[in-house]
């Protein structure tokens, strides 16, 4: 691998992490998966103009943002309807 493009393996020593705070929903189960409210309008809109300053900064393209489910074990419905 040259360290570069598709070729290179995502992950935290070379990601930008963002949290967006939500509230778990468990179901009956306690050994179910939890499902995550839906991210808020607010949220977004603060989402976007972070992800555009970064990227902006750094310069990367928005090909190269992806969810945390997409690249590591997380609960799939995590900011399932963030948008960037």
């Amino acid at each position: 691998m040259d360290g570069k493009g598709k070729d290179r393996l995502r992950g935290d020593y070379n990601s930008i992490g963002i949290e967006i705070v939500g509230v778990a929903i468990k179901g009956n189960n306690p050994n179910e998966e939890p499902i995550y409210e839906e991210v808020t309008e607010e949220q977004n809109a603060s989402l976007k103009w972070l992800v555009k300053e970064l990227s902006v900064h750094f310069g990367f393209p928005k090909s190269e943002i992806f969810r945390h489910p997409t690249v590591a074990r997380k609960t799939s419905t995590e900011a399932a309807t963030a948008k960037w």
